[in-house]
Order: structure tokens, then sequence, then C-alpha cells
């Protein structure tokens, strides 16, 4: 009788504790079949994340009172076609403990970057921030892309002041041998169907500097996003990339057509330029899953006009969200 009052007593205190907060299982499986043609080279695969990246993850709040809360993030990105973990980290898309409340949000861990956040606004109706996003073979040109997470991260983010947030992330190198750490800043602007914002970051592992400015509006018939990014090597080569895309709805279905140009240059010659079409359309069967197409065309060149990176892609697939 005594072990059964026992026993009612930690479930009737552990049941009063979850009451207190909040967490979530959360992810997304998308699966694709399709060709990728490399430098000539053609493949024919079942992909993992063409729309989004596959990924399951958990986070969760906890009410501390006054408005403050506690919350964390862990999230694993997985290779659907196989199942195996896509990175050599357990959760390398993200591990964050942290701080919520009236001042904003305070999050210590591996997180996206501030500039991010930025760069991602530029892409939001330009085939989705996807696989099949023009930048991802024009923005090579010249200079490497930026770096969209961080490890070792102090990152903070203001409440809305009037519609205007700012942002600002610092990664620690955490060797007293190298100066490698990352920061990265946002402003942003958001009221009613516009959106628009300025970004930039400083990777001290390879003396990069990325600033991007990148803008959305919704019309309601269509969606726009537009983006400028600047990529600059610390006394050498530089690179401005200029991507547009449009979405436009239609009951279940939600086309999609966007392009991105970037030219390099390095002590005022031109040393690369790179170019990218691409047009996709997603069909919602329902609130959840997605059934999607898309198809990416873009060739990367040098100073004196060789190609040196062409790149085809196209698949037909889907995706689930639970």
């Amino acid at each position: 009788m005594k072990k059964s009052l026992i026993a009612l007593a930690v479930l009737a205190t552990t049941g009063a504790a979850f009451a207190q907060s909040n967490v979530t299982l959360y992810g997304r499986i998308d699966a694709s079949v399709g060709s990728n043609r490399l430098n000539g080279v053609s493949t024919t695969q079942l992909f993992s994340g063409n729309l989004t990246s596959t990924r399951w993850g958990l986070r969760g709040t906890e009410d501390l009172g006054g408005g403050l809360k506690a919350i964390f993030g862990l999230e694993q990105g997985f290779d659907a076609s196989t199942g195996t973990q896509a990175a050599g980290s357990a959760f390398d898309r993200q591990s964050i403990v942290g701080l919520s409340g009236g001042f904003g949000t305070v999050k210590l861990g591996r997180h996206d970057t501030s500039f991010d956040d930025i760069r991602d606004l530029s892409l939001s109706s330009n085939l989705w921030d996807s696989e099949f996003s023009p930048t991802k073979i024009a923005y090579t040109a010249g200079v490497a892309d930026y770096s969209s997470r961080s490890s070792n991260q102090i990152r903070y983010e203001s409440p809305s002041l009037g519609g205007l947030t700012f942002g600002i992330g610092h990664g620690l190198d955490e060797d007293a041998t190298v100066k490698a750490d990352l920061t990265s800043y946002n402003l942003r602007y958001r009221a009613g169907a516009l959106d628009v914002g300025i970004g930039f970051q400083d990777q001290k592992a390879n003396n990069r500097e990325y600033t991007t400015i990148a803008g959305a509006y919704n019309f309601g018939v269509a969606r726009l996003s537009a983006g400028f990014n600047r990529a600059e090597v610390n006394g050498g080569a530089e690179a401005d990339g200029y991507t547009i895309g449009v979405n436009v709805p239609m009951n279940a279905f939600d086309f999609s057509v966007g392009y991105a140009y970037s030219k390099a240059k390095n002590a005022g010659a031109t040393t690369a330029k790179g170019s990218a079409f691409a047009a996709g359309v997603t069909y919602a069967m329902s609130k959840r899953t997605k059934l999607y197409g898309g198809y990416l065309d873009g060739e990367v060149e040098n100073g004196a006009g060789v190609t040196t990176t062409d790149r085809r892609l196209y698949s037909i697939g889907v995706r689930h969200d639970f």
C-alpha cells in the first residue's frame, strides 16, 4: 500500500513538472528521384533533401515566470535514401540552450548565423531556398560561399521594435594558436507583406567577409524575393552576386522560377563568372505532405571564358513533415 502511494506521488510530481514544460518532436523526410550532371558526368540518383534538408529534432520551452522562458533545441540531419547521419556530429544542424523574454532571446551552442537569416530571405521565393536555388551554382564563382552555421556560438536576437529587429552572433574558435572565430550581424524590418534586411559575416578562419541585402514581398497572387551578395577575401578577390525569384500559388500548386548571377574580380581583373536558372513546382496533398519537381541549370567560367563547372539537376519527389 505504501509503495502504491509513493508511486502515485511520484507520478503526480512528474505530471506537474511536465505541465510547466513543452517539448516537441518534429522533422522532415524528403526523398526524390532524378539526375545530377556535373561537368559532363551524369548519375541517376535517389536524392535526400532536394526541396528541404531531411532532419529530425527536439525543441522545448519551460516557463520560468515573469515572462522568462528557458529554451532548447536539438536537430540532426540524415540521409533519407540510406538512413545514415548526414554529418559527423550528432546534432550538426542545431544544438542550443538559452533564455527568452522581453529582452529578446539568447542562444548558446551550434546554430545558424545571424547572416544566414538574411541570405535565406533572399531565396524565400527563389525555388524555396532549396537545392534547386540558382545561387547553389552562381555564387560559387571566384570566392567560396559562406558558412551557414557556427559552433561555440553566443547569439542574441532582439524583440521587434515596430517591426525592426536586429541580431548578433559570435562563434568562439577556442584555440589560442589561431584566429578562427566567426561574427555575424543582421538588421531586419517586417511590416505586413514587406520583409527586408541586411546582414554581415566575418569568418576569420579563411579571412573572408560577406555582406548581403535581401527583400521579399507578398503580392497575394505572387511572392517575390531578391538579394545582393558580396563575398570578399581580405586583401584579395571579391565577388558580387545578384538573385531574384518568384512564386505563384494556384490552389494546391506553387510554381517558382529563379535566376542568379555572380562575377568575381581580383585587382580589377575578372577572374570568374557564374550564372544559373531554376524552375520548380510543389503540390500540397495535405498540410504536411508535398509532391514536388525541380530543375536547375548553371555554369561557372574562369576569367578566360572557359567553363570550369557545369551542372544540371532535376528530380521529382515527396516531402513529409511530422
